[in-house]
C-alpha cells in the first residue's frame, strides 16, 4: 500500500472553502501545488511563514501574503492569482480522476484510475459474466492461467528432490495431477463431464480443457440461455472436481463419478432458479431438462 502513496497522491485534491484546514505547502489545491515543490524551506521562513502555514495563513481576500519576489522566482506561482477563499465553506478533500474531473472517492473511482487498462481478453466473459458463480470464476480464471497448485506445477519449485513420474493423480491414480489431466482427462474427471455436458448442450465437445474452452470462447459473449447455463456448467464442474481433488489430499471422504454429478447439476440448478428467462420453443426443452418452475419465464430478460 505504502508503494501506491505517489501514484494516490496526484488523486487526491482540497477543494478550497475558508483555507484553514489545508496545507499551504504540502496539499494539492492547484495544478502547481504542492508548492512545496517549487519553493523551498528557506524561502518559506525568511519571508514569515512555517511549513505549518495554512492557505488561511497566506491568503487574506486573495491576496497572497508572501513577497512579490517569489513571483518571478517561481513563476508557477502565477497561476494561483484567481484563487480566492470562501469563509462560508468548509475545505473539503475530493477525488481527480485521471480525465481532471472532481468527485467524492469511491473505491470504483479509485480502482478505474490506478489500475492499468489493458484491452479486454476474448476469454473474460467466459469467466465474469453477470449469472456466474463468483468462486467458479475465480477458478475458472486460475485454470485459464494455469495458476492451480497442481503437483507438476510444485514439483518445478524443487525439482531436485521431486520424481515428476511419481506424481499421479488422486482421483484416478491413472495420470500426472497436472490442469490438462484434471480437466478433464482423467478417467474420474472425464466420466462426470460426460455426466454433465447434455445438460449443458454440448453433447458433441470432449474432455479436452482446449476443446472446451474454445467452445466456451466462441458463444463468450452469447446471452441465449443456453449458452449461459453451458458456461455455468463448465465453471460448477471445474470447481467440484478441483473440490474433490483436493478432498483426497485433505481428508479421507469420497465421493464417486455419480455423486459428484448430482452436486454439480443440483448447484446449476439451484443457480437458475434465481434467474429468468424468455419464453421460447428452445427454453420449453431447457424447463424440462431442468426441472424448472414456469414461473421463471418472464416476457423480458437479458439472459434468454
Amino acid at each position: 500500500m505504502l508503494s501506491l502513496r505517489s501514484l494516490i497522491r496526484n488523486h487526491i485534491w482540497t477543494e478550497v472553502g475558508n483555507g484553514m484546514n489545508t496545507s499551504a505547502w504540502f496539499d494539492v489545491w492547484d495544478d502547481v501545488c504542492p508548492l512545496s515543490s517549487i519553493v523551498n524551506p528557506r524561502s518559506i521562513a525568511n519571508a514569515g511563514f512555517n511549513m505549518s502555514s495554512s492557505l488561511a495563513d497566506v491568503n487574506t481576500n486573495g491576496d497572497w501574503g508572501w513577497p512579490i519576489a517569489w513571483v518571478s522566482r517561481f513563476p508557477g506561482l502565477i497561476s494561483l492569482k484567481d484563487i480566492t477563499l470562501d469563509l462560508s465553506q468548509q475545505d473539503r478533500l475530493m477525488w481527480r480522476t485521471r480525465r481532471g474531473m472532481f468527485s467524492e472517492f469511491s473505491t470504483y473511482t479509485a480502482w478505474e484510475d490506478l489500475r492499468q487498462a489493458q484491452n479486454e481478453v476474448g476469454w473474460s466473459r467466459v469467466v465474469w459474466f453477470p449469472q456466474a458463480i463468483p468462486r467458479h470464476s475465480f477458478l475458472m480464471w486460475l485454470i485459464i492461467h494455469q495458476k492451480l497448485k497442481t503437483q507438476d506445477v510444485m514439483s518445478k519449485w524443487n525439482s531436485e528432490s521431486t520424481n515428476y513420474n511419481l506424481l499421479c493423480c488422486l482421483l484416478c491414480t491413472r495420470g500426472p495431477d497436472s490442469h490438462q489431466h484434471l480437466f478433464f482427462e482423467c478417467k474420474f474427471a472425464e466420466s462426470v463431464w460426460y455426466g454433465v455436458r447434455d445438460k449443458a448442450g454440448m453433447e458433441s465437445i470432449q474432455n479436452k480443457w482446449s476443446v472446451i474452452f474454445d467452445f466456451l470462447v466462441g458463444i463468450a459473449n452469447s446471452k441465449m440461455a443456453t449458452h449461459v447455463i453451458a458456461k455455468i456448467v463448465v465453471g460448477t464442474t471445474a470447481y467440484f472436481v478441483w473440490e474433490e481433488r483436493n478432498r483426497r489430499i485433505f481428508s479421507t471422504k469420497r465421493r464417486n463419478e455419480n455423486q459428484l454429478i448430482e452436486v454439480i447439476l443440483s448447484t446449476v440448478r439451484m443457480k437458475l432458479h434465481t434467474m429468468r428467462f424468455k419464453s421460447t420453443v428452445q427454453m420449453a426443452r431447457v424447463m424440462l431438462d431442468w426441472s424448472l418452475p414456469r414461473g421463471l419465464i418472464v416476457a423480458d430478460d437479458d439472459c434468454g
